[in-house]
């Protein structure tokens, strides 16, 4: 009598042994609508509108996503009754953790911008408003500033405009269906404190020569801690007026 042979077992799929893969070799855990989220939090921000199903997503797997960003020395930042979220460099206290997300260094005319568009976002009073602004208003309160940064008018426009699209690029500001009409990101009431915005305006009301003993008090714009924004992860921070001077006179000479 023959002995039957055994059979042979066929290997077991990468994706019976990861349940959370979407594929098989996938290595992933964790559902595809929390992937999408994680790409979307990589910059500039998730708001609960564009698409529903990723902030639900968000919610739903908020420690673990948080996890996921830690490895990679990221915070995960959320404000659930703006409906926003976003990340940011992790706060090692060591100062050791790399900068992970790019930053946006500021001009003169970037800072005053930013400035106003989140003064705009202070005056509001009912959660989840959205603001909107012109790009005539820009021209008008950024005009003030001019004499400071350029002597030519048509080329101070030219740098307002380029500090709109700037914005618009980094989706702080949102086109509308009005021509030059913007709707304003209200992650910016996350990037800029109440404080941080009295502390620029304070700087640039100087430059001006209109600050009293008070605003020339105040801390200055060109602490080392506020030299710069991150533009994917909304660190709070405004340029240097002195350093945004010199950017303006960078432009003025590559313009020449």
């Amino acid at each position: 009598m023959s002995a039957e042979a055994a059979p042979v077992q066929a290997p077991a799929q990468d994706g019976a042994a990861n349940p959370g893969a979407l594929w098989d070799g996938d290595p992933g855990t964790l559902p595809r609508d929390t992937r999408r989220a994680l790409v979307r939090l990589q910059g500039p921000y998730l708001p609960l509108e564009l698409p529903p199903d990723l902030w639900n997503a968000l919610l739903t797997d908020e420690v673990a996503i948080r996890r996921h960003l830690g490895d990679l020395f990221l915070e995960l930042v959320v404000d659930r009754e703006a409906g926003l979220a976003f990340t940011r460099n992790a706060p090692d206290p060591t100062g050791s953790a790399p900068s992970v997300m790019r930053t946006m260094p500021l001009t003169l005319v970037d800072s005053v911008l930013l400035l106003h568009l989140r003064t705009l976002l202070l005056r509001t009073t009912t959660p989840g408003e959205r603001v909107f602004v012109d790009r005539d208003e820009i021209d008008e309160q950024l005009d003030v500033y001019r004499p400071h940064a350029s002597t030519d008018h048509a080329g101070f426009l030219r740098r307002v405009s380029s500090s709109v699209d700037k914005l618009k690029r980094a989706s702080l500001l949102r086109e509308t269906d009005v021509p030059e009409r913007y709707e304003i990101s209200p992650v910016l009431a996350l990037v800029f404190t109440a404080d941080e915005v009295a502390a620029v305006a304070a700087e640039y009301r100087r430059l001006l020569g209109e600050g009293d003993e008070d605003d020339q008090a105040a801390p200055r714009a060109d602490d080392p801690s506020t030299d710069q924004v991150d533009g994917a992860d909304g660190a709070s921070g405004a340029s240097s007026a002195d350093g945004a001077a010199d950017d303006e006179t960078s432009e003025r000479e590559n313009e020449s």
